[in-house]
């Protein structure tokens, strides 16, 4: 009797994991649960970083993995969603979702050619054109910079190290300049550039000053006055660039000449 038992538990033991095997067959890949948020143009996030490294695995996204789903996320969605029979939408809700963790899912085959994606408006258009420059020249502040970014003006800025864009208004500053949020959108992407908290660590910046890729520095903390209103942050921060100085001290900022010349790709 005890060696039947012993046979028994030992047959049911073989069972459950012929069972396991069965549910979950080798080379599954692990899906998150339901999704039911759609990640579109402006999502960010964990659930993008899960995104985007699943779509690098596939062979659709070839670019540094951000959190933040921008254009290049948009191409790479359009791509997998036409190789799989999927609405070409660019966007990820469930139904993308579902097919895109599954085992059906298909690789990027070699020397395709990515779908159309979606038609840009022009704030798209321009970070999409953005998204190809690496590194700026850097302007003297006090000789070229001052008068080529008058106050008032606005500038597309670049963040070097995530890829993100965003447009800022010059409100002020003589040695240096004080910028703000064009709008509560590029107040949401400056923020999100900081890993979503204010902070005044230095970052490396492109600053489009007319058709020039100018090389800069901000930091990441609202201070002082507001001039632009509804933009989703009080105060303002501050661009600095080649010879730029602090207004107090009126001395260079070390780190931010350090940040300068990385956005200039030395």
């Amino acid at each position: 009797m005890r060696k039947n038992a012993v046979k028994w538990w030992i047959s049911l033991a073989l069972l459950l994991c012929l069972g396991v095997i069965n549910v979950f067959p080798c080379g599954a890949v692990a899906a998150p649960e339901t999704q039911q948020e759609i990640f579109n143009n402006g999502s960010q996030g964990d659930g993008v970083l899960n995104l985007q490294m699943r779509l690098r695995d596939l062979g659709y996204y070839n670019y540094k993995i951000t959190g933040y789903y921008g254009l290049l996320t948009v191409d790479a969605v359009c791509a997998f969603q036409d190789a799989n029979g999927l609405t070409v939408d660019g966007s990820v809700g469930p139904e993308t979702a579902a097919f895109l963790y599954s085992n059906a899912a298909k690789r990027r085959p070699p020397c395709s050619v990515a779908p159309k994606a979606p038609k840009l408006t022009p704030a798209q258009a321009a970070e999409a054109a953005a998204a190809a420059v690496q590194t700026g020249e850097k302007w003297d502040w006090f000789t070229q910079v001052e008068r080529a970014f008058p106050r008032g003006g606005s500038a597309l800025v670049k963040d070097v190290w995530t890829g993100i864009t965003y447009t800022m208004v010059r409100v002020g500053g003589s040695n240096h300049a004080d910028v703000e949020p064009a709008t509560q959108e590029d107040c949401q992407r400056l923020k999100a550039s900081y890993g979503g908290v204010w902070a005044w660590n230095r970052r490396p910046v492109l600053v489009k000053i007319g058709d020039t890729w100018v090389a800069g520095s901000t930091n990441g903390m609202p201070h002082g006055y507001e001039t632009v209103p509804d933009n989703g942050m009080t105060g303002q921060v501050c661009i600095h660039f080649l010879n730029s100085k602090t207004h107090i001290r009126n001395m260079k900022d070390s780190d931010h000449q350090a940040m300068v010349r990385v956005a200039a790709g030395e």
